[in-house]
């Protein structure tokens, strides 16, 4: 979940190789899970909307933690709307939004 999580906060495309990524890019993508992951530890549970976008569907499932992408394929992006796309590569899901997420 972290991963489609982290990269749709940064607006990066799950299909961007990782050596794509600056320096600046990864450190500030380190920078946020590292937040995430303690918030996640203080309140007993994942924590990746922010606020201000935490509107829209509710989470996935019942008692799941709201998201902006994991799972929730086909419906609309909380930021701009577009419906939450989903592959799979290498047995992995993936699940992005294609407008905030550009390849």
């Amino acid at each position: 979940m972290y991963r489609a999580e982290l990269l749709f906060r940064h607006h990066v495309s799950p299909f961007r190789p990782g050596t794509a990524l600056s320096a600046d890019e990864w450190d500030a993508m380190w920078a946020d899970l590292v937040a995430l992951m303690k918030v996640g530890v203080r309140v007993g549970k994942m924590v990746v909307v922010r606020p201000e976008d935490d509107h829209g569907e509710p989470s996935y499932a019942p008692d799941r933690p709201r998201t902006y992408v994991y799972r929730r394929q086909g419906a609309a992006c909380r930021r701009c709307g577009t419906p939450v796309a989903h592959a799979v590569m290498e047995a992995r899901n993936l699940f992005w939004c294609p407008t905030c997420q550009p390849d």
